[in-house]
């Protein structure tokens, strides 16, 4: 009779998350509990007071002691500063005391069915994942994103092998997931074609692909859903708030350089030496060789790069010229020339008497639909005009390029080829687009019961409150997301869940959405590599097979860890200097955020 074998930490892990429901159903749990907390803080009369931070002021003393008047004859006021330097704020009521709104309701079941459809098509993340994946997933197809990072790989020194597969890798996402098919089955037939061992080039580009994810050069579709994500959640605290789709521009592109550098650290000090003390691997150098270009293929990625340069020129001619359409400010208008404004707004029966202007009025029947006093917000703010066309910008970018690779090598040979390309990227986003709808009902039945608002009051107070540094704060948040990978996978679904937290309760202490983003993008990669959560790490595997056909789950777990404790350490250090010099994220992306004085 055998002995069971004890089961490893990883395996209890890979148990766990294998019991999970799919993300798509993790969403629906998560409205339905949304639902019942909200009807329970109802009928117990739970009570959140609205409260933000404000800069404390003193008046400005002169050498004698005398206060500093200004202009106006008033004293001159600034910051109070504690020892240690840092503005000092205090939390200030607003308004009057917040209550959940139960959804189990006649309104609340009302409210649920007639806005599920709005609350699909109005999630920020729908239009710019769909229209940036229409050129990037044409591009893809035509083959131009393979033919790129194979000719990159190839025309790689031996000594700098490492650094130019990872580099690659980090920046793959750009092309959806083909970085997992292409790059580490070319990257482990390299190695070992230079007699370098094969399983260190599959970890170098996996490490590059997953650990590297949330860096890179290039705009991808996941920042335009990360962006939607974190200027919804910025809105509970601060209405007008406004987040760029190039948010982490700068930081994704020193991020990329980080993950290069530490992973060639872990790959050439680590983890090839210790494959070759282990063993030496069986391969075929052959495999390199089949994916080396052609000489068709090389003339399409000419014309393609070709074609890109002219489409950037063009753009930057558009953008930096005065006169040209996208110089200067502008402001996004419809087609008969008006902007979509969003107004607060009081519904009464349509006898009601009221003494509201008629320009307030907005309909008389059947129901009476005036606006209140409150403020109303734009939903597409004025700002620099290039800041508004960055998506058409990508899908045009990628789009054409792919058109050029296509027509050269042969791969887009008449109209029906376009259009299947043209779906292509559709298709790759179709389970982004299932788990979005379920998604957006989670983020507006949070909304709707004012839940996500009491959190994010109540839970910033105790942050201002604890008077952690930031930097604690924004490590232990990436440590938080870390492990909330090995429960919950995808990018966005983690997102969707933390964003509407997190994002106000560090606003209360004066951390920007994009910087709390900037930490998330963090977590969420360097765990990719060791999560059996990741399906693609089975397609590792059966590469990794190839090369060591007795490895299993626990051999690819193990050889990727060193790989997701560094990029952790160094990737985390990163962000934390880039606070400590004040560097901005990405364009109009500050580091912090500012509360009323």
């Amino acid at each position: 009779m055998s002995t069971p074998q004890r089961r490893s930490v990883l395996d209890w892990i890979e148990w766990a998350g294998n019991k999970l429901p799919e993300p798509a159903l993790i969403f629906v749990i998560l409205a339905a509990l949304v639902i019942g907390v909200a009807a329970v803080g109802d009928a117990l009369g739970w009570q959140v007071t609205p409260v933000q931070p404000r800069v404390v002021m003193e008046p400005v003393l002169d050498a004698s002691g005398t206060p500093v008047l200004g202009a106006d004859g008033k004293p001159t006021l600034a910051p109070v500063k504690d020892e240690s330097g840092r503005i000092v704020t205090e939390l200030v009521a607003t308004g009057s005391p917040i209550e959940p709104r139960s959804l189990l309701t006649s309104e609340g079941v009302y409210w649920m069915l007639s806005s599920m459809l709005r609350n699909f098509t109005g999630l920020p993340a729908l239009g710019l994942i769909f229209v940036a994946m229409l050129g990037i997933g044409l591009a893809e197809k035509f083959g131009l994103f393979s033919a790129l990072m194979r000719s990159l790989a190839f025309i790689t020194p031996r000594r700098l092998l490492t650094p130019v597969i990872v580099l690659i890798g980090a920046n793959s996402s750009v092309a959806s997931d083909a970085g997992y098919i292409i790059l580490p089955p070319l990257a482990a037939a390299l190695y070992l074609a230079v007699g370098r061992h094969p399983v260190a080039g599959l970890a170098a580009a996996f490490a590059g692909v997953a650990g590297g994810f949330g860096s890179g050069f290039f705009p991808t579709g996941g920042d335009g859903a990360l962006t939607g994500f974190a200027q919804d959640a910025a809105r509970v605290i601060a209405p007008d708030y406004t987040v760029n789709y190039l948010h982490n521009a700068y930081f994704k592109a020193g991020s990329a350089v980080i993950v290069m550098l530490a992973g060639w650290l872990v790959t050439d000090l680590v983890v090839e030496p210790r494959l070759r003390r282990q063993s030496a691997a069986a391969g075929d150098a052959a495999a390199a060789d089949d994916m080396a270009l052609s000489v068709t293929e090389k003339r399409g990625l000419t014309a393609a790069l070709a074609t890109m340069l002219v489409v950037l020129g063009a753009f930057a001619a558009l953008i930096f010229i005065p006169g040209m359409p996208l110089h200067g400010v502008g402001q996004p208008v419809l087609n008969d020339g008006r902007v979509i404004v969003q107004h607060a707004v009081d519904i009464l029966p349509a006898n009601t008497a009221t003494t509201a202007a008629a320009h307030d009025i907005l309909a008389r029947e059947p129901l009476l639909v005036v606006e209140t006093p409150s403020r109303p917000r734009l939903a597409e703010t004025p700002g620099e005009r290039w800041s508004h066309v960055i998506v058409p910008i990508i899908f045009i970018v990628f789009m054409l390029p792919g058109i050029a690779y296509g027509l050269v090598v042969g791969t887009l040979r008449s109209q029906r080829d376009f259009v299947d390309a043209i779906y292509h990227g559709i298709r790759s986003i179709v389970p982004v687009l299932a788990i979005a709808f379920f998604m957006a009902q989670f983020i507006n039945y949070f909304a709707y019961t004012r839940l996500d608002r009491m959190l994010a009051y109540a839970g910033g107070s105790l942050l201002v409150e604890a008077d952690m540094p930031v930097p604690v704060l924004i490590t232990l948040f990436t440590l938080l997301v870390v492990f909330g990978d090995f429960a919950l996978s995808g990018m966005l679904s983690k997102f969707g869940v933390m964003a509407p937290i997190f994002i106000p309760m560090f606003m209360m202490v004066g951390i920007s959405p994009e910087l709390t983003t900037a930490a998330y993008r963090i977590g969420d990669s360097v765990v990719n590599i060791i999560t059996p959560l990741n399906s693609y790490l089975l397609i590792i595997l059966a590469v990794l097979q190839k090369y060591s056909p007795r490895a299993g789950l626990g051999s690819l777990i193990s050889l990727m860890v060193p790989y997701s404790v560094v990029f952790f350490v160094a990737w985390t250090a990163l962000l934390l200097a880039w606070w400590m010099i004040g560097w901005p994220l990405g364009p109009e992306a500050p580091l912090s955020y500012a509360p009323p004085q």
